[in-house]
């Protein structure tokens, strides 16, 4: 709560750090769809998986998009991270409240702060993964998938498709774009389809082992 008063001690920077929160995530949110929709190509088989991954090497695309992805990652969160009490006193009084209030749009910032903290750790642990295990292919991938880590991959799927449904959902409310009933039936049913797009991605992991 003390950072939340230091920097947004003037409307202004309130509004430059609303801003920030609301152009990083849609940035995040474009990137999440875009690379589910890059892994679900191991769906059609493990050689359009490695041809594509070898077509963005070419291109030097993921020598561009990865940096700037892990910078937009990180302000995103220090911008929606002001918001985060810090202390447990703080964290239990918010809590109590929202069980008082019952109110829909205080659990959905709860529903934000909890995926958001998992996102932080379990996509940080990832971006690592996949940067030292450079480059991208079907066999390392699914390799990985059957070593353990599924349960990993299910949580942070899970965490970034609640994350981004409710994300949108709260930013086009917040700004007025949108009705609240038609744009939570959007996003949601978005939400539910790209989650159900990961786990067929995870599926066709599976059911291909280590091959190579």
């Amino acid at each position: 709560m003390q950072l939340q008063r230091t920097v947004t001690k003037s409307a202004k920077a309130a509004l430059f750090y609303d801003l920030v929160e609301l152009l990083t995530g849609l940035y995040l949110v474009g990137f999440l769809f875009s690379h589910l929709i890059f892994e679900s190509s191991i769906v059609l088989g493990k050689e359009v998986f490695n041809n594509l991954s070898r077509a963005l090497d070419e291109n030097y695309l993921p020598y561009i998009g990865i940096p700037l992805t892990v910078i937009v990652f990180f302000t995103h969160f220090l911008a929606a991270g002001r918001r985060i009490p810090t202390g447990f006193e703080e964290q239990r009084i918010i809590w109590q409240h929202a069980r008082m209030l019952r109110h829909f749009n205080t659990w959905t910032w709860l529903v934000q702060v909890v995926s958001g903290m998992v996102i932080l750790i379990l996509g940080s642990i990832h971006m690592w993964i996949v940067i030292t295990g450079w480059p991208i292919e079907a066999g390392s991938s699914a390799a990985r998938v059957q070593s353990g880590y599924i349960w990993f991959y299910i949580l942070l799927l899970l965490s970034a498709g609640v994350h981004a449904g409710v994300g949108l959902y709260r930013q086009f409310v917040k700004w007025g774009w949108f009705p609240r009933k038609p744009v939570g039936i959007l996003v949601g049913t978005a939400s539910a389809l790209i989650i159900i797009l990961g786990f067929l991605t995870l599926l066709a992991f599976v059911q291909l082992g280590g091959i190579s």
